[in-house]
């Protein structure tokens, strides 16, 4: 039976987008998405983004933010996508060969849709495209790394020109919490201006109208709204929250999937995988006000500020350490030794961010004894891991039960192993 169907009916999701409306110096963009069992409309809500009025007129193809910030939704209900609207046929080729490597690697949870548009604008029609760049900025160590080495040209031919940078209101800091968002935007107004690219605050209710896990959705998420700067810019800098030698995938973002949401007047270019945290912090140490400004922090009760205490604040800090560098003041404290100890360690994911801090400190010559207690925290984590891949490698066929002993062998020994090339990019697994 076709993933799009359930019972004989077919099972859709429509994208109706809206005319923008212009209110004062501001822009609103939105589009009505309406689930169909059939002929039965079963859900029926609004997404949304607004901005300020940064000339240019609408964007060409104005349906493509909507169907790149739905895609991961549709497939995880198994519902065809359906947009009513003008889309490149650029697009529509990226995200075809996306859905496929999505449903490749985890086809239990994403199904193989339909996509379909009307209209379809021809391959190589000519658009108006931006000649600038726009860089997704939050305040955090990738997002600062990005601007920094792209502003001053240390991205070699990668480099790229950009003229305004994007801070995104909904998305860890809520909709709800006005102060926090216009806090940490004054701060990185601030930081920006100094030099000389111009932060852009963009509201969204993504989060509620495409409720799916916001680990797995967050680089489509982002691109839908760099999107909304066409055809100002004609690419948007992503950048990577995983090196190439830790990169996962599927996962929210990531250096195979975040280039196939490309379309025919928008690049999207993801920046920064050639270095771990560790190597981005020793050069942005070189940026005194960026480093004031740093908002790592997602947990604390002040969205605006680093509480100090939470996973990632603790490992921000000890990214730092490892290299040899104070504690930038945008943190309260530094971590005590009890501290690492007890900060969790929740996912696969950030263990491998955890594993490479003791090779950096080991790297720079840093011996404090906080990197003996990361030491061990990340082999007593890495060991359970080898007890899990072996509890499940004794539920599975010979094949996957030596290939998941082996994962674990590798994961405690922290190597990298490539047994084939598909397995250098590793499923994103809580």
């Amino acid at each position: 039976m076709p993933p799009a169907e359930r019972g004989g009916v077919a099972r859709t999701m429509d994208l109706w987008p809206e005319p923008e409306r212009r209110a004062g110096l501001g822009v609103t963009r939105a589009c009505r998405i309406e689930r169909y069992d059939g002929r039965s409309c079963v859900g029926s809500t609004t997404l949304w983004y607004s901005l300020p009025d940064l000339g240019g007129g609408e964007p060409t193809e104005p349906a493509e933010p909507y169907l790149i910030a739905a895609i991961v939704q549709a497939m995880v209900e198994g519902r065809t996508l359906r947009v009513h609207g003008p889309v490149s046929a650029e697009l529509l080729d990226n995200l075809t060969e996306f859905r496929d490597a999505w449903h490749r690697c985890a086809p239990e949870t994403y199904a193989a849709i339909g996509l379909t548009a009307e209209p379809v604008a021809l391959r190589g029609s000519v658009r108006r495209c931006g000649t600038g760049a726009v860089a997704a900025y939050s305040g955090g160590i990738d997002s600062t790394f990005t601007l920094w080495r792209h502003l001053r040209g240390l991205a070699g031919h990668r480099t790229r020109a950009i003229t305004h940078a994007a801070f995104v209101h909904g998305f860890d800091i809520p909709l709800a919490d006005t102060a926090a968002f216009s806090g940490a935007l004054r701060r990185g107004e601030r930081v920006l201006a100094g030099v000389g690219v111009p932060l852009i605050p963009v509201r969204t209710n993504f989060r509620t109208a495409l409720p799916f896990g916001w680990e797995l959705v967050y680089g489509p998420a982002l691109v839908s709204c760099l999107q909304q700067f066409r055809p100002l810019c004609g690419e948007g800098l992503v950048p990577s929250s995983k090196s190439y030698d830790v990169a996962v995938f599927p996962s929210g973002s990531s250096v195979i999937g975040d280039p196939l949401l490309t379309s025919a007047s928008f690049g999207v270019v993801h920046d920064g995988a050639g270095f771990d945290r560790a190597a981005k912090v020793a050069e942005i140490a070189n940026w005194a006000e960026g480093l004031a400004a740093l908002r790592v922090c997602w947990e604390g009760d002040r969205k605006d500020q680093n509480c100090g205490e939470c996973e990632k604040c603790v490992r921000s800090m000890l990214n730092f350490l490892s290299n040899g560098l104070p504690i930038p003041a945008c943190f309260n404290r530094p971590p005590s030794l009890e501290a690492i100890r007890r900060v969790p360690i929740k996912s696969r994911l950030a263990l491998a961010e955890w594993t490479q801090i003791p090779t950096a400190a080991a790297r720079n010559g840093v011996r404090d004894p906080w990197v003996a207690v990361v030491a061990r925290k990340v082999a007593r984590h890495h060991w359970r891991e080898v007890l899990r891949n072996a509890r499940d490698a004794a539920t599975m066929s010979v094949p996957q039960g030596v290939l998941r002993a082996l994962r674990g062998v590798r994961s405690l020994a922290g190597t990298r192993v490539v047994l084939r090339p598909s397995r250098l990019f590793r499923r994103a697994t809580a």
